[in-house]
């Protein structure tokens, strides 16, 4: 079991997906006309940050676990605007009850106890003893009640440590490692799976104790991974850990003699590069929810474009998001790798080096050395007589920088060589002067030995490469490390997390779908117990 980790903060998203679900339980027609005013008060919330052992690869985000005054002040306000839309003339009815209305002064007490014992369920998430009813009422005052008093205590639920971070005591906090209570694990299972809180039949299923039986928990898991809200929470956990984050916008090169001349007529769209990562995540969703497999992810030859402008580039019609996706136009182009968010740079020239340095971290999860203090770290530059994988080798080919490079990442990289930086398949690079004239022509040389593993097999394209990558075990190993980190909100620790890793690989290896892979993990002991073990 894993030791003890500070207490977490919701996310970014986790906070509003609450918040507004909060209000839509209680005020349903109302909900989204109140959500978008609170829309640029969330914006104002803190952005999550990148954490993991890369920045730009594979790593995950979670919201930065120091408490900063923007934190207070922004949920304050958000919680005070709430409060003051749901106590309205028109929803105080509605929302506490035609007792908070009426003429009889005598139920107050008892209208106002009511409303937060169903009002504190939800944003607690967790049972609400006569205590917490004493604590949330003092802010009212004493009856008889106004609106302003309603509000005053719908924002301090929300501004509550138990509504803003995860509170886990478990049962039996006396040992080291205790079950999490049933509120507690209704709380995970909807924050991991839906990124918000619990719905009303896993509310009932904590409130019965049903949650805590075998039976009763895996009939939620299988419920909730079926939602639809599922679906986007798994499509974060993919556009987190495939983001090539070292993308650049795709149009920013737009009237440059040089990329106008490459790019022969093509003018990508403001949101090709969006459009390209979140292709990648809807390929990875497309497969969790439809019986695939982690080898059908990487071996893929289906484009899942929605836009015309990555259409054009697959050579494929537009995919309409529910049918079955239409196969690559260019036979030779298949496998995860072939997709044009791995393949693009936002230039004229490819980067050979970024390509390898992303497929041996983020796919891989090999540990390449840091460069060394002088290297370089600007893109090769194109060439009026030689390829780009011809310039790196020359840059990279020899000295200190050799090491690395020639073994571990440009090989990664030349293999895509056939793909050019706008991910278009191609057997020769075109060369331009700096006024963006064709000056010649080089064939490209694709072939490497990527040593995935330990072999010294030669491949010349990204699809015998995806073959070797998908025949390793490595793959499966390192998705199992970046679904823990998704899943935990932290790094991995080999020796006290390798029974939930190995549950994960182990399901991988067998060639289990990815539906049930990534319910898999909701099913370990520590994804349901919780650790108070001192960390050394």
């Amino acid at each position: 079991m894993p030791q003890a980790l500070p207490l977490r903060r919701l996310s970014s998203v986790q906070y509003q997906n609450t918040v507004a679900d909060l209000v839509a339980v209680v005020a349903p027609a109302e909900a989204p006309g109140i959500v978008a005013t609170l829309t640029p008060l969330f914006a104002q919330v803190p952005d999550d940050r990148r954490v993991g052992p890369d920045k730009h690869y594979g790593g995950f985000t979670r919201l930065d676990q120091a408490v900063h005054q923007e934190h207070v002040d922004v949920t304050y306000v958000i919680a005070s605007q709430v409060g003051a839309a749901l106590t309205s003339a028109q929803l105080l009815p509605q929302v506490v009850g035609d007792c908070a209305t009426d003429a009889d002064s005598a139920n107050d007490d008892a209208c106002l106890d009511a409303f937060i014992q169903r009002f504190g369920e939800r944003a607690l998430r967790s049972e609400v003893s006569a205590e917490d009813v004493a604590f949330y009422r003092e802010v009212a005052g004493a009856a008889p009640f106004e609106p302003a008093d309603y509000a005053d205590v719908v924002a301090l639920l929300l501004t509550a440590p138990q509504m803003l971070y995860f509170v886990e005591h478990g049962e039996g906090a006396e040992d080291a490692y205790v079950d999490l209570s049933a509120y507690e694990l209704a709380s995970r299972l909807s924050y991991h799976f839906w990124q918000s809180m619990p719905d009303d039949e896993l509310l009932a299923a904590a409130r019965s104790g049903e949650l805590l039986t075998p039976a009763g928990y895996q009939a939620q898991v299988e419920r909730i991974y079926t939602s639809e809200r599922t679906r986007e929470a798994v499509n974060t956990f993919f556009s987190e850990w495939l983001e090539n984050t070292t993308l650049e916008e795709l149009d920013s090169r737009v009237g440059d003699p040089i990329f106008d001349a490459f790019s022969n007529g093509f003018t990508p769209g403001p949101d090709l590069r969006e459009d390209m990562l979140a292709e990648v995540a809807d390929a990875a969703t497309y497969y969790a929810f439809q019986g695939g497999t982690f080898e059908d992810l990487l071996t893929s030859d289906k484009s899942f474009a929605r836009t015309e402008d990555l259409a054009t580039i697959y050579e494929s019609p537009i995919w309409d998001g529910s049918s079955e996706p239409p196969a690559f136009g260019f036979e030779g182009r298949r496998g995860l790798i072939a997709r044009a968010a791995f393949l693009s740079t936002g230039s004229a020239n490819t980067r050979p080096i970024m390509k390898g340095v992303f497929i041996r971290k983020a796919l891989l999860c090999d540990e390449i050395p840091p460069p060394p203090p002088n290297a370089a770290a600007s893109p090769p530059q194109l060439s009026e007589s030689s390829t780009t994988r011809e310039v790196v080798e020359g840059l990279t080919g020899s000295g200190s920088c050799a090491g690395c490079h020639v073994g571990l990442i440009n090989p990664l990289g030349f293999v895509s060589e056939n793909y050019d930086s706008l991910g278009r398949p191609r057997t020769e690079q075109t060369l331009f002067d700096e006024a963006g004239s064709v000056v010649g022509s080089a064939p490209i040389d694709a072939t490497a030995v990527p040593a995935v593993d330990d072999s010294e097999a030669a491949v010349s394209s990204v699809s015998e490469l995806t073959d070797l990558i998908a025949a390793s075990k490595k793959p499966r190993a390192c998705f199992a490390r970046h679904y823990f980190r998704f899943t935990f909100g932290r790094m991995e620790d080999f020796e006290l997390d390798a029974c939930a890793l190995d549950a994960l690989t182990t399901a991988l290896d067998e060639g289990q779908p990815m539906a049930e892979v990534l319910r898999t993990v909701a099913l370990t002991d520590a994804f349901k117990r919780r650790s108070f073990q001192e960390a050394p």
